[in-house]
């Protein structure tokens, strides 16, 4: 016999899936294109820009070019020029040294002084003296913010600063324009010698090379903003081009990620409608296995017995009372005759069992049965209009039904309920005495069907794992 522990249905099935995951955004491939291609724009213009930069940068080197070699010619000249005044000096002495200091000391204080206003943005001490004075009655007027006041006052102490530059300039052009009148004088002691012509030479030259370490200057500063530019402009392409590579890192991470989410979804929903399809054959496998145990544990013969039961009582509701004496029956006969119904319908559902009521037919009822021809009917009234008791018995329609089902003939008159009721008795004890073995027997059969569905259901459950 199958054990008991077959017929428990579990509240859940044998296999959980996997709670769902979030589902991720899917990356816009023509979103992404579009972006790709600007970045694209971005760097090939940078490209462009670093390729006029570096271009620009070729053409601002003094090194080469036709200032450099006039650079070194007035150099070279300028050597010569000095070879030739040192031989003068050491024939004129003192004059000579005299007019090399003088010289030394205009070219060294015109440099200094060409270095100073080249840094200042005011002339004179005049106009820094005009602007100080602006911006100290924008201050006193108290109508600045404290930070535009500490801005004003920050600049006028710059001001200041650059006055005391201002100053020292002046006083630099003042020593120049002293030294250049005792160099006037001192040439003029040697304006009847070669040494002036010389000195003018190379005045003229270093003039010449001054104009052209001006422009060397100027092209180094060029240089040097040239190559600031081209710094920010290889930043920015390098900078696009990692721009360029998280984008593309970012969408493939997007785009894996989105289809290993779909892919693990799928399998995800083919597995519960796998798991699902199990516990449905499996509740479907269990609740037959219970069903048919259930309908197992029913006693054979049961309805059978209870219908041999139910149609005895009725049967036997319908027979006549059995009289005592003459007296009683004297008794009986001068009752009134709806005492004699009444006695006789309380007898009848004395033996109809519990929920069942013996009723009266109605004339014209057709749910009764009669078991005598048609023909009669006209007697039979004509008999109990007059008052005489008839003999033909009439039973519902269930209750010859169901002894036909019970194969036992049906009695069409009084006289032959107690063959019938003995019928009954003798088939409802045959059903008792066969009742255990047939009900073992269905037991043992439900108990094997039982067996074959828990093997089918452990088959399906071994190909679907």
């Amino acid at each position: 016999m199958a054990p008991e522990s077959i017929m428990q249905i579990p509240d859940e099935p044998r296999t959980v899936a996997q709670g769902k995951k979030p589902r991720p955004q899917r990356p816009d491939l023509e979103k992404h294109k579009q972006e790709v291609a600007a970045v694209d724009a971005e760097i090939k213009r940078l490209r462009k820009e670093q390729d006029a930069l570096k271009d620009k940068l070729g053409e601002s080197d003094m090194r080469k070019g036709p200032n450099a070699d006039k650079r070194t010619r007035l150099v070279s000249r300028l050597q010569e020029i000095r070879a030739e005044q040192n031989e003068l000096r050491k024939s004129r002495g003192t004059v000579f040294d005299k007019q090399a200091a003088l010289t030394a000391s205009i070219s060294k204080n015109t440099a200094e002084l060409k270095a100073q206003q080249a840094k200042l943005t005011y002339k004179s001490v005049e106009e820094i003296d005009e602007v100080i004075a602006q911006k100290e009655k924008q201050i006193e007027s108290g109508n600045l913010r404290i930070v535009e006041e500490k801005r004003l006052s920050n600049e006028v102490s710059g001001l200041r600063r650059t006055k005391k530059l201002v100053e020292q300039a002046a006083k630099l052009q003042q020593k120049i324009d002293s030294d250049l009148a005792e160099l006037a004088n001192v040439d003029a002691q040697l304006g009847d010698t070669n040494a002036q012509a010389l000195s003018d030479e190379y005045e003229t030259l270093q003039r010449e090379l001054d104009g052209l370490k001006a422009l060397q200057e100027q092209g180094q500063h060029t240089r040097r903003q040239v190559q600031n530019e081209l710094s920010r402009t290889l930043k920015a392409l390098d900078g696009a081009r990692d721009k360029k590579r998280a984008m593309q890192d970012d969408f493939r991470q997007q785009n894996n990620a989105f289809f290993q989410w779909r892919q693990e979804e799928r399998r995800r929903a083919a597995q519960e409608e796998k798991q699902r399809r199990l516990q449905e054959l499996r509740e479907k496998r269990l609740a037959q296995a219970q069903e048919q145990r259930e309908e197992a544990e029913i006693p054979a013969f049961q309805a059978e017995i209870s219908s041999c039961d139910t149609l005895i009582a009725f049967l036997a509701g319908l027979q006549p009372v059995a009289t005592g004496n003459g007296s009683s029956k004297s008794e009986n006969s001068t009752r009134p005759s709806s005492a004699a119904e009444n006695s006789r319908s309380a007898d009848a559902n004395a033996h109809v069992p519990a929920g069942m009521v013996a009723v009266r037919k109605p004339e014209n009822d057709d749910t009764y049965f009669a078991g005598t021809p048609k023909h009669k009917k006209k007697h039979g009234r004509k008999d109990k209009q007059n008052g005489a008791k008839s003999d033909v018995l009439k039973l519902p329609l269930t209750v010859a039904e169901s002894l036909l089902q019970l194969q036992v003939a049906i009695p069409t008159s009084a006289a032959g309920i107690p063959a019938t009721i003995e019928k009954l008795t003798a088939q409802k004890q045959q059903y008792v005495q066969s009742q255990p073995q047939a009900t073992a027997e269905n037991k043992k059969k439900a108990e094997e069907r039982i067996a074959k569905l828990m093997a089918e259901l452990e088959v399906d459950e071994k190909i679907a794992a």
